[in-house]
C-alpha cells in the first residue's frame, strides 16, 4: 500500500486531516462490477459503504491506540483513515449490492440491473 497518496478532508470539527485514498481494482463481469479496495488495519465495524444519488462513498477508519507520547522515542507509524468515491451508472441494482472484508481487502459486488444484462434470444425452429 502506498501512503504517499493522501488528501485532506474536513472532519466534524471543520479541521483538515490526512486521508489515504486506497488503491483499487475494478473489473466487470457479465452480471456485475467488482471493486476491490486495499484497506489494511480497518475492521468491519469501522467501514461505511454508502450509495447515494449514483455516488459510491467508501470510508474506513482505523481504530487503534498509539502509545502515550511521553513514552514515544521515535515514530513513523500513523493511523490514517481511508476514503474513496466513485460515480456509478444507473445500470447498478443498488438493492443487491454486497460487501466483504477479508485480509484488509474490501470487495464490493455491484450487480447490474436486469435491463442491461445481455440476453440470449432463443431461436424457434418451425417444421
Amino acid at each position: 500500500m502506498t501512503t504517499d497518496v493522501k488528501k485532506l478532508t474536513k472532519n466534524n470539527y471543520n479541521t483538515e486531516r490526512p486521508v489515504i485514498v486506497p488503491p483499487v481494482d475494478i473489473y466487470e463481469t457479465e452480471n456485475e462490477y467488482v471493486i476491490k479496495a486495499e484497506m489494511p488495519g480497518v475492521s468491519r465495524d469501522y467501514i461505511d459503504v454508502v450509495l447515494n444519488n449514483r455516488e459510491l462513498d467508501i470510508t474506513g477508519r482505523i481504530n487503534g491506540n498509539m502509545p502515550e507520547e511521553k513514552n514515544l522515542r521515535y515514530s513513523e507509524f500513523k493511523l490514517y483513515d481511508f476514503n474513496r468515491k466513485f460515480k456509478v451508472g444507473d445500470d447498478i441494482d443498488s438493492s443487491k449490492l454486497t460487501a466483504k472484508l477479508e485480509n484488509g481487502i474490501l470487495t464490493l459486488n455491484l450487480p447490474k440491473s436486469e435491463k442491461v444484462k445481455p440476453k440470449k434470444i432463443d431461436i424457434k425452429v418451425e417444421h
